[in-house]
């Protein structure tokens, strides 16, 4: 699963961020001064396929309920929504709501790095939240086996 999130979501980034090219050939290229930006997009897919398959696993195999599982994945909507409102979504934003979508794509290219570390603290931290709560459920009672 984790393979499949992870990748459904980063071709796509890559593609509106520009490092991705289909026409007129297919090519992956990454600047010098833009390999922070690509790093912080791989740590972003990897911590969010990483946190929807822990979701996935706790809903098929724990049977845990819905209400539990909303930080798990709001976390990761909030996380993944951070992280990629920068690079080619400006140009949306630009052509949908003229002027305005111009200060914000400013605003956005400005803060894209800090957006992005918010991203990536908001995913860390819904990982370790499900980590948590699966250790609580996940724990063996050994005073059962002790009679």
């Amino acid at each position: 699963m984790f393979i499949v999130f992870f990748s459904g979501l980063f071709l796509p980034l890559i593609y509106l961020t520009e490092y991705l090219f289909f026409e007129p050939y297919f090519l992956f290229y990454v600047a010098e001064y833009e390999i922070l930006n690509f790093l912080s997009i791989v740590v972003i897919c990897a911590l969010t396929g990483l946190v929807l398959s822990m979701s996935i696993f706790r809903i098929r195999f724990l049977q845990a309920s819905t209400k539990k599982l909303r930080s798990g994945l709001v976390g990761s909507i909030i996380g993944v929504g951070a992280g990629a409102c920068c690079g080619g979504i400006g140009v949306a934003l630009i052509s949908i709501f003229g002027a305005v979508g111009g200060v914000a794509t400013s605003v956005l290219t400005n803060f894209e790095i800090p957006l992005r570390v918010a991203s990536i603290a908001i995913l860390v931290f819904t990982y370790f939240m499900i980590v948590k709560d699966l250790n609580r459920e996940c724990k063996v009672k050994f005073d059962k086996f002790r009679n």
